[in-house]
């Protein structure tokens, strides 16, 4: 029993101190989008912004207009109004009279096949003209000097994909802890840094800023190569950076600002559809996971409320990491003051509980419902786009 325990809290104090080094890394070595005040005077490539939209009338009219609002003088934008059911496309229907730059295509049917987001990915690139293309959604705002900047630092840095972390809009205390729980941990599923490193198998993908150099994408087969992952954005950037091109993340510094959900409820809710789709629907994967997660959030707390000696001081230890962990991401990813970081217990809870709830529902429904649209569960794990399929990358580093 004692070994186990030894083990166990072993396990969860490794699991800690890797998030912890990988977090640093992103603090300190991701480059900061504002850190050179020159790079704002690009403008000269086109660049086309592809918006996915379905029903986002609440959102959708500030953020065209925060793209509108850019200071880049080669832009066009593409919104895509994916089946709305509400007053989405008309909404763009009005923006559009305003501004020539604003094209929309409204779409009707959804193909067989196709995710809905997929499709009007899809649709919209083939629409756009500009050497870059922006793949975002319809409730993503942008500081007005975003598009100027990142393009510069892709074309000064030789990027074909740039990502920009954004900064969440989370005005509800435990929907910023969630967030910055969630945040921490998608990190280590994705390594970004190994994005600096030729041969890695890191890559990264975010739906709010994926920037990608239009020939690049059309190498790749666009998202025609994804027409049923529901990791669309994330595997688009799996199979650019495995496919020899030069990817990169930068931190937006707040430029790019999103509400991922409205709520704390909301938000757990919207990552049950994800959960199962991250580990690409295998059951085996699914539940080495779910005990994994379970491990370096339970030991610790465990250990800290009936352990004694040094196994109780290693639990300890996992605590304080974690806490410091969660304080400082609360901080840089939603904006609070850091104090919502102690619920970093709920949080991981919660995480734990969509770990669990994702593949068990979708395999009770035979599918997932994504946006008032049910996906067959046996199409997505034959779209499903699998890393290992791919080998490492064969982009340099950078």
């Amino acid at each position: 029993m004692v070994a186990t325990a030894w083990c166990l809290l072993l396990a969860a104090a490794v699991g800690w101190t890797a998030i912890a080094l990988g977090a640093l890394w992103l603090r300190f070595r991701v480059p900061k989008l504002g850190a050179d005040a020159g790079i704002a005077s690009a403008g000269a490539t086109p660049v086309s912004v592809v918006v996915a939209a379905r029903d986002e009338a609440a959102a959708v009219e500030a953020a065209i207009e925060s793209l509108l609002k850019q200071e880049y003088p080669d832009l066009t934008v593409v919104a895509v109004d994916d089946r709305s059911r509400d007053a989405t496309g008309s909404i763009l229907d009005r923006l559009t009279a305003r501004d020539p730059r604003l094209a929309v295509i409204h779409i009707r049917d959804l193909p067989a096949g196709w995710l809905g987001k997929n499709h009007a990915h899809h649709v919209g690139a083939a629409a756009a003209r500009g050497e870059w293309i922006l793949f975002t959604d319809g409730d993503v705002l942008f500081a007005p000097d975003t598009l100027a900047r990142c393009v510069a630092y892709a074309e000064a840095n030789g990027v074909d994909h740039l990502v920009a972390f954004p900064h969440f809009i989370a005005p509800h205390r435990l929907e910023r802890a969630f967030v910055a729980s969630f945040g921490l941990f998608v990190s280590m599923r994705f390594q970004p840094w190994g994005l600096r490193r030729a041969g890695s198998r890191a890559f990264i993908g975010i739906g709010a800023f994926n920037l990608v150099r239009r020939s690049a994408y059309a190498s790749i087969g666009g998202h025609a190569r994804l027409p049923l992952e529901v990791l669309d954005d994330a595997k688009l950037g799996m199979i650019l950076r495995r496919s020899g091109f030069r990817q990169a993340a930068v931190d937006s510094e707040g430029r790019v600002r999103v509400r991922w959900n409205a709520g704390f409820r909301a938000t757990v809710a919207g990552l049950l559809k994800n959960s199962y789709a991250a580990i690409e629907w295998q059951p085996a994967l699914a539940v080495a996971a779910a005990l994994a997660f379970a491990v370096q959030l339970l030991a610790p707390l465990a250990g800290l409320a009936a352990a004694a000696g040094g196994l109780r001081g290693l639990a300890a230890y996992s605590v304080a990491v974690a806490t410091l962990l969660h304080v400082g991401a609360v901080r840089r990813v939603a904006g609070g003051n850091g104090l919502e970081g102690l619920a970093w217990p709920v949080a991981g809870a919660a995480l734990l509980a969509v770990s669990l709830a994702g593949p068990l529902l979708a395999t009770l429904r035979g599918g997932i419902d994504w946006r008032g649209t049910r996906y067959r569960l046996a199409d997505l794990r034959r779209g499903c786009v699998r890393e290992s399929e791919w080998p490492a990358s064969r982009a340099p580093g950078w």
